[in-house]
């Protein structure tokens, strides 16, 4: 905590600086083939230079894999269990809008994106939103040669601008921090980095060509990579789109370390919460569909590698840097971390803050206090068990973390493939992760055949949800689905 507490010093400097607040969000990033993460065999160095500067968190899960219902979590602190994709989404102004939070707090706001549906989303609130800057669909029909014709480089590039647009009126006069969402479609729909990028990651020569193609590749069928039934064919073609895949890790890395660099050299770092995050990840094959499901094709089931994603959250003056918490979170973290910014600036800089007692805080994400203990459950004195104990847990604020390495945002992620109507869903607790995945038609019309069926799987050794222990372990399935209803 001795370290945490120095950084105290220089965040009571910064509370009176302008509070700026910056979000990247990269769809189908995924957090397996980033250096932070663990990865050995890409150099993400730009990446990995700035989650050495941030707070890293390690179990944070995307809740959908629906990008319009993951905004209504995003930028309005909904979770889609809860919420239909087709229900009317609340008028312009309702008091749970990120933006209109923000814009009632002194702030600019706006929203950065190539992609269309994010940039005329209705939970922006056009009301509270002063711009919506749209950057443009691709331009390239194939693999460009340079970097600076990717669209990640134009992505960057445009973004970089719009930025310094924004600090030349502040320099001016205007005075009103800003905050500026950009999302990036990354590997969703477009996959235009050049064939010597990808051939980077094909180790010998004898290896599968990397895909070459523009268009995200979709596989619904690819087999597990282990046991004896393995087909050849399957592993050479998930390796070839994985080396593909790769190379644009790379240019996405090189084009956030210019990006990275241009905010410093501007001064932007110094006065602005920077955060870089996943929205979707990326289904590798293992066991997971290979690709990217096109428009109108019906996924394949989703599992870990698709909804754990990477999230980092840098302070203007690096408090908490090198900080790696496990706890589990979630997009409606992310929107209370963002919405309570603002003052919680000032909570940093006073000391009072960082006396907290880790005994004090509650593990499942209750009252942040210094003189109280944390609100008993209503549950309290019922029979239910401790897994039932907290149903749901409303978006927390991630940075009140930072007094307590070892605590917890939420003691489980609930996750619906779509939204509330989804028969396929998830649930995330610290040890297990519950999937149930609707029956094929075949199975489903079989006398006696479950609507669904469940598969369990151990965490942390289990990442990829490969070996499913359902058969093994029907006491932890009776409980967990307890909690997943």
């Amino acid at each position: 905590m001795k370290r945490i507490t120095t950084k105290a010093l220089a965040a009571r400097q910064a509370a009176n600086a302008p509070r700026n607040i910056l979000c990247l969000a990269i769809d189908r990033l995924n957090a397996d083939f980033l250096g932070a993460y663990g990865n050995t065999w890409i150099e993400t160095p730009a990446f990995d230079a700035l989650a050495a500067e941030s707070v890293l968190f390690d179990s944070y899960y995307a809740t959908s894999l629906d990008l319009p219902t993951l905004y209504r979590a995003f930028w309005r602190g909904e979770s889609p269990v809860n919420v239909r994709k087709d229900e009317k989404a609340p008028e312009a102004g309702e008091p749970d809008s990120l933006f209109r939070a923000l814009k009632e707090q002194g702030y600019r706001t706006f929203v950065v994106s190539d992609s269309e549906e994010i940039t005329l989303h209705d939970a922006v609130d056009s009301d509270y939103c002063d711009e919506r800057y749209y950057l443009g669909a691709p331009a390239a029909q194939e693999p460009v040669e340079q970097v600076e014709e990717t669209k990640f480089f134009r992505n960057f590039e445009a973004l970089a601008r719009f930025i310094a647009k924004l600090e030349d009126e502040s320099e001016l006069g205007e005075s009103a921090p800003w905050f500026v969402w950009a999302h990036f479609s990354g590997w969703n729909n477009f996959w235009d980095w050049s064939l010597e990028r990808r051939e980077r990651y094909r180790e010998y020569e004898e290896d599968p060509e990397p895909y070459a193609g523009t268009t995200p590749p979709y596989f619904p069928d690819v087999q597990k990579t282990l046991g004896p039934d393995v087909d050849l064919e399957q592993i050479e073609l998930r390796q070839s789109v994985v080396e593909a895949y790769a190379g644009g890790i790379s240019v996405f890395d090189e084009t956030l370390e210019g990006f990275a660099r241009l905010l410093d050299e501007r001064g932007v770092l110094s006065k602005t919460l920077f955060v870089v995050t996943g929205v979707r990840g990326f289904g590798t094959g293992a066991p997971s569909a290979l690709g990217v499901a096109p428009e109108g094709v019906e996924p394949a089931p989703f599992y870990a590698e698709e909804v754990r994603v990477p999230l980092l959250i840098r302070l203007p003056d690096k408090t908490g840097a090198t900080l790696r918490l496990s706890g589990l979170c979630e997009p409606r973290d992310l929107f209370e971390t963002l919405n309570s910014w603002p003052t919680f600036v000032q909570e940093l800089a006073d000391p009072e803050f960082w006396k907290i007692e880790r005994s004090e805080i509650s593990p499942f994400a209750g009252k942040w206090t210094l003189d109280e203990k944390p609100e008993a459950s209503e549950h309290e004195d019922s029979e239910t068990t401790p897994i039932e104990e907290f149903s749901d847990t409303p978006g927390q604020n991630l940075l009140s973390l930072l007094v307590d390495e070892s605590g917890s945002a939420r003691d489980c992620v609930r996750i619906a493939a779509i939204d509330a109507d989804s028969e396929e869903r998830a649930l995330v607790v610290k040890e297990w992760i519950l999937k149930k995945i609707p029956n094929s038609e075949d199975v489903a019309q079989l006398e006696h055949a479950p609507k669904t069926r469940k598969e369990l799987f151990v965490l942390p050794d289990d990442r990829y949800c490969v070996n499913d222990v359902a058969n093994r372990c029907l006491d932890i399935i009776e409980e967990l689905e307890k909690k997943l209803r």
